[in-house]
C-alpha cells in the first residue's frame, strides 16, 4: 500500500506538471471506484495540490476538490507535456509501482482518464490515469469545503510532521505522543499504524522506525517510558524524512519492473521490511517475520527485545 512518502512524492511531483491546466474531458471506466459528480469538473483549471495522510487532494477553480485514495494498489499517472514552459514531453506516477508505471496508457487496470489541455500551441495536452488493480481505491468530488467535512478525513489522528502542509491538518507532537501511547496496551506496532490515532504510518516505515528505537513490535505501548517514547517518535520522523527523500518505496511485486526511474529507493534503505532471514543491519542476527494485526512484521530479535 502507498504510504506518507509515497504520496507526498506524487503530491510535489505533480505539483510541477498540472497545476494551471485546464481539465478538458473525464472518462470513468469504473463507476465503482468514483463517488460524486466527477462531470463537474469538466472545464475547470488545477488551481493546488495537496496531501493529507494517506489522501491526494486536487483543487479545482469554482472550489471543487477531487479527494483520492489509493488504498492498497492505486496510483496516478500522468503522461503529456511539463515543466514550466508546458513545452516537454514527461511522465510522472506515483502510488503503487507496477508495469503501467512505464507500460501504455489506458492499461486493464485504468479506472478513471482525466484529459489536460495546458493552453497554446494547440494539440499539447496530457492525461491522468487513476490506476487500480484490486478496485479498492476511490475518488471522491464535491466542493471543497465538503471534501473537508468527509468522515474518512475527519477521523484522520495527527500526523507526524515531516513535510509543509497547507491542508489544515493536526501534527503530532512529542508530547502528544507520549499521552497516545500511556492510554493504550495494544501492540505499539499496532498503535503507531491506526490511522485514527496517528495518521500516515503504514507497515513499512512502522518496522523500520521500530527496529530504529529498538522496541519489539509486540510490546503493549503503554510500557514504553518517556525515554523509548522519544526515541520511536524521532524514528518515526527519521525514516519517514527518509522515505520522501528517496522518492518513496517501489513494492517487492515490482523489484523486477525496469521502471526507468519513476519507482522511489527507499527500498534501497530497508532496516528490517521485507528483509526476513537476512542478517540485522545492526548485529547481524537473522530479521524474522511474524503477523501482527494482520500485517507482515519484521523486527530483530536480539536488537528488539
Amino acid at each position: 500500500m502507498p504510504e506518507l512518502p509515497e504520496i507526498e512524492t506524487i503530491k510535489l511531483q505533480l505539483q510541477k506538471v498540472l497545476i494551471g491546466q485546464k481539465l478538458i474531458r473525464v472518462q470513468v471506466l469504473s463507476p465503482k471506484s468514483v463517488q460524486g459528480n466527477i462531470k463537474l469538473l469538466e472545464g475547470q483549471q488545477v488551481e493546488g495540490i495537496r496531501r493529507k495522510a494517506k489522501v491526494l487532494l486536487i483543487d479545482f477553480s469554482k472550489n471543487l476538490t477531487a479527494a483520492f485514495h489509493f488504498k492498497m494498489t492505486g496510483q496516478l499517472v500522468y503522461n503529456g507535456v511539463g515543466g514550466p514552459a508546458r513545452n516537454a514531453s514527461i511522465r510522472v506516477a506515483g502510488g503503487h509501482p507496477t508495469e503501467d508505471f512505464v507500460g501504455k496508457l489506458p492499461s486493464a487496470h485504468t479506472r478513471v482518464i482525466f484529459d489536460f489541455d495546458h493552453g497554446p500551441p494547440a494539440g499539447r495536452q496530457g492525461a491522468l490515469y487513476f490506476n487500480d488493480q484490486r478496485l479498492f481505491g476511490w475518488v471522491i468530488v464535491d466542493t471543497s469545503a465538503k471534501i473537508e467535512t468527509l468522515k474518512f478525513l475527519q477521523k484522520l489522528g495527527p500526523e507526524p510532521h515531516v513535510t509543509k502542509s497547507s491542508s489544515g491538518q493536526a501534527f503530532l507532537t512529542l508530547d502528544l505522543f507520549k499521552k497516545i501511547l500511556s492510554k493504550s496496551r495494544r501492540p505499539i506496532k499496532v498503535v503507531i499504524m491506526d490511522q485514527e490515532v496517528i495518521s500516515g504510518v503504514g507497515n513499512i516505515y512502522a518496522n523500520d522506525a521500530l527496529w530504529e528505537a529498538r522496541i519489539n513490535p509486540r510490546t503493549p505501548a503503554s510500557q514504553l517510558d518517556s525515554k523509548t517514547s522519544r526515541q520511536l517518535y524521532d524514528a518515526i520522523l527519521k525514516v519517514l524524512r527518509e522515505g520522501i527523500k528517496y522518492g518513496g518505496a517501489t513494492a517487492a511485486d515490482a523489484k523486477y519492473v525496469d521502471l526507468r526511474g519513476l519507482g522511489g529507493h527507499y527500498q534501497d534503505h530497508f532496516r528490517v521490511y521485507d528483509r526476513e532471514n537476512l542478517p540485522c543491519h545492526n548485529c547481524g542476527t537473522k530479521v524474522e517475520k511474524f503477523v501482527l494485526g494482520g500485517r507482515g512484521t519484521y523486527f530483530c530479535p536480539a536488537c528488539q527485545r
